[in-house]
């Protein structure tokens, strides 16, 4: 009798959980993001919904990976290796060794790794064929022979950084986290009936000193965000900022009223915790300056410095930013010293008025300027350029005439560009020379004659001499507000208007009376 063997009972299929990449998940979280249904989403990647939720939850730890290049992007899982730091500096040395056509090889890696073990303090590090190994594995990194014609060809150091290493910042960083930082210099006094007093000045001794401040100014790339102005001023305590406690801006104090590398220092370590608190990566790009040193042990910022040859045409701030808050300011002021000459009232202006005007102008700088500037210095998105709008512009013809008709002499033939440009040659910061730091004579010039008395800077800073305005009270505040409140309701206001009025009446209110 013929045997007969029966059908083995299928086993059960288990669906083995999908491993999705770093690069795969940004695209789950750029499409949700998008507005696409996450059912439709789920179904096209092959995962289940909570994983797609799981994925969203941890979008911020995705995107950093991504957008750091501290993992292959093929990669599926963002398990750390020990030494992250050194990790870190050996990919950035490698990404930029690729832009600038730098053949790489394995002992060349190996040697960097072991010298930035050392600079790091990691004296326990050794890089052994097995560490390199699973490095080039972690990232990715393959070496192939180069070609002979790929040898690089003979440009400029600051052309050749613009054309390779700019572009590995880019794709490195989104462009809300890509910044540029410069400083200027303010005689934030001048109004147009004394402009040739200054023109032409280097204004590093005497009374021009005194009225002049130094301010850095960064945005980012996509016009998104302005970095609170850092100002610099002669006096570290204004008698016009007696009692107050609190300013629009970051105020810093020197005899020269230049950036130095100190404060310079303090203001990237103030934002860096600000930046940490919103778990970002951003990049700056400064100038190389002594006053721009390298500031050890960021954990937010990366600093990305400009070619020492380089060309102030790929600052993006010089591109037009700084210009349009020059002529806002110098708008204010013209505007401020028409109306006390037609209120027949003594024109006064304090730091502290300037630095409340430099703040007010500084929130009008429009985006489409910031955009069009950091186009104008390179940094074009790899999005394309796009369409290009105009760098704004103040309408100075309608102000000139008004100030002329008040009996203000405005110089014949000067427009409110050219008197706003007529400091843009004050020296902001220690340079550097063949014979070494430039400012060091100016500095000792200073001492002998602009540094009289505190009582005499006082009085230049306030801006009414040997006069200290009083402190209003909580009750003249409310009062003030009132007034302010009845004004705004006789035009048309949104709710957001409305709200900030409410917060402000109740920030007073809750004040301890003086």
């Amino acid at each position: 009798m013929a045997e007969t063997s029966a059908d083995p009972s299928p086993e059960p299929v288990t669906r083995k959980k999908k491993s999705l990449s770093i690069e795969e998940k940004v695209d789950i979280i750029n499409a949700v993001e998008s507005g696409k249904k996450k059912t439709d989403i789920a179904a096209k990647y092959g995962i289940k919904k909570n994983s797609l939720s799981s994925i969203m939850k941890n979008k911020d730890k995705v995107l950093e990976a991504f957008e750091s290049f501290r993992f292959d992007p093929k990669r599926k899982r963002l398990r750390t290796a020990f030494y992250t730091d050194l990790e870190e500096a050996l990919m950035k040395w490698y990404r930029i060794a690729q832009c600038l056509n730098v053949p790489v090889n394995g002992p060349m890696l190996r040697l960097k790794a072991n010298d930035f073990a050392q600079k790091l303090g990691h004296s326990d590090f050794k890089c052994s064929n097995g560490w390199l190994d699973r490095f080039k594995s972690r990232y990715g990194l393959v070496f192939r022979a180069q070609p002979v014609e790929a040898a690089a060809t003979s440009a400029d150091a600051s052309t050749v950084w613009h054309q390779n290493v700019l572009p590995y910042y880019l794709n490195e960083y989104r462009p809300k986290n890509v910044f540029n930082v410069k400083e200027m210099g303010l005689l934030y006094r001048m109004l147009p009936t004394n402009t040739f007093e200054f023109k032409g000045e280097t204004c590093s001794i005497g009374k021009l000193n005194r009225e002049r401040i130094t301010l850095l100014v960064g945005t980012n790339m996509d016009g998104s965000e302005r970095l609170p102005l850092l100002v610099i001023g002669k006096n570290k305590n204004p008698l016009c900022f007696k009692g107050i406690k609190s300013l629009p801006v970051e105020y810093e104090a020197n005899r020269t009223a230049w950036l130095t590398s100190e404060v310079f220092e303090r203001w990237m370590r103030r934002l860096d915790d600000k930046f940490q608190a919103q778990q970002r990566r951003v990049v700056i790009f400064v100038d190389t300056l002594p006053a721009h040193p390298e500031v050890k042990n960021l954990k937010s910022i990366e600093l990305a410095f400009f070619p020492s040859c380089s060309s102030s045409k790929f600052i993006a701030m010089k591109q037009g930013i700084i210009k349009s808050l020059k002529v806002k300011y110098r708008h204010c002021l013209i505007q401020k010293f028409v109306n006390c000459v037609e209120g027949s009232k003594e024109f006064t202006l304090s730091l502290l008025d300037a630095v409340d005007t430099l703040h007010l102008c500084w929130r009008t700088v429009t985006s489409e300027t910031i955009v069009r500037s950091f186009e104008e210095a390179g940094f074009m998105s790899q999005k394309g350029e796009g369409n290009k709008t105009p760098i704004e512009t103040e309408s100075d013809l309608d102000l000139i005439s008004h100030a002329r008709a008040a009996g203000v002499e405005f110089p014949e033939g000067l427009s409110l560009e050219e008197y706003a440009a007529l400091d843009d040659d004050l020296v902001t910061c220690e340079m550097v020379s063949d014979s070494g730091l430039q400012g060091t004579k100016d500095e000792t010039l200073e001492e002998k004659h602009s540094f009289t008395s505190d009582e005499e800077e006082e009085e230049e800073d306030c801006g009414i001499p040997g006069t200290e305005l009083p402190l209003p009270s909580k009750n003249e505040a409310l009062t003030a507000l009132d007034t302010f409140k009845r004004f705004l309701r006789s035009q048309e206001m949104n709710d957001g208007l409305h709200n900030s009025l409410a917060d402000l009446e109740n920030f007073i209110r809750h004040t301890s009376s003086k």
